[in-house]
């Protein structure tokens, strides 16, 4: 869940403001292997899988269900009330 304790964030919040403000300068059919790039690289680098004793199976299980969740976490909170919306507008299935 992305709802760490407000007192947590300012040491998150600089690099992710940088790395947003980066990312949104590349052309858009670039931006999805740039962003993949660097969700890669922080977890990666965050759970060490790529050196022996970060390589497990409880570690990859635990970066797969974090993107997992982001995925889900940014779905609930704006791709449903986008789709609501253009339910709304075009009618339902």
């Amino acid at each position: 869940m992305p709802y760490i304790p407000a007192a947590d964030r300012p040491a998150y919040d600089s690099d992710i403001d940088r790395i947003a403000a980066t990312l949104a300068t590349k052309p858009p059919d670039q931006r999805k292997g740039h962003a993949n790039y660097v969700i890669t690289q922080i977890l990666r680098q965050a759970w060490g899988v790529d050196k022996p004793e970060g390589e497990s199976y409880s570690h990859y299980a635990d970066v797969v269900g974090t993107l997992e969740c982001a995925k889900l976490e940014l779905y609930r909170r704006w791709i449903a009330a986008y789709e609501d919306l253009a339910i709304e507008k075009n009618g339902d299935l």
